[in-house]
């Protein structure tokens, strides 16, 4: 027989049923701390509480300091579905709307994937 091919540690095809969505927030002018606050307190939740929530990752925009991105990724739309109804994310959701002058919501599907473990001092 042939040998396989050795996969890369954290390299695989995902799930067809991984379910993402990447949201783009425009924040109000001096909403950027308090949003970000809220938006720590939300990941912290996330990483305690949710193990099926794959990545829940808030980033900054260098080049555009009032938008965020929210970057989630779902073992499942049930794991997605489950997540909606956590009482830190009603919180986001709710106390969000006073900071938030747009937002853009893209469902994904994941082709592809590399992931890795992020280290943990970064957090």
């Amino acid at each position: 027989p042939q040998p396989q091919p050795q996969q890369q540690p954290g390299s695989s095809k995902p799930s067809p049923n991984i379910y993402g969505l990447l949201t783009v927030f425009t924040i109000m002018d001096g909403a950027g701390e308090a949003f970000d606050r809220l938006a720590e307190a939300t990941v912290e939740a996330v990483r305690r509480g949710e193990p099926d929530t794959l990545v829940y990752i808030c980033h900054a925009v260098k080049s555009a300091p009032l938008q965020r991105i929210v970057y989630e990724l779902y073992r499942d739309e049930v794991a997605y579905r489950d997540h909606q109804r956590q009482p830190h994310v009603e919180r986001f959701l709710n106390e969000r709307q006073s900071m938030v002058l747009a937002t853009n919501v893209i469902e994904l599907n994941v082709n592809a994937a590399k992931v890795l473990p992020l280290p943990t001092a970064m957090f």
